[in-house]
């Protein structure tokens, strides 16, 4: 005899696939979210190079004095705008396949 609507039979075969496949799609984006907003990402910079680069452009007389400062002020900006979870290091202090970051006007952004 049934009693007040409930279902005594248990979750049964489909109930348990459900819960199974709920909970991990559940996990998966709770990495997926973790990784894109939280996790610190460390991101390599050459400055050295781009230092040396506008230095050489400045004494090769290809730009002014005001070019130099306006691009370094421009590189300055570029390392600045990043994500909250990027930490910036010097190439030079890296050791491993890690993602590089280009801080050259021609050079388009991230370097795999």
């Amino acid at each position: 005899m049934p009693t007040g609507g409930i279902d005594n039979r248990g979750l049964g075969l489909k109930g348990i696939v459900i819960v199974i496949t709920t909970s991990i799609a559940c996990s998966a984006a709770a990495v997926a979210v973790y990784d894109l907003f939280f996790a610190q990402k460390i991101v390599a910079v050459d400055l050295a190079s781009s230092i040396a680069s506008q230095k050489e452009e400045y004494t090769a007389g290809k730009i002014t004095a005001a070019q130099l400062v306006e691009n370094i002020e421009g590189l300055l900006r570029r390392m600045e705008k990043r994500k909250g979870n990027e930490v910036l290091i010097l190439e030079e202090a890296v050791a491993g396949d890690i993602r590089h970051h280009s801080l050259r006007n021609d050079e388009g952004g991230e370097e795999e």
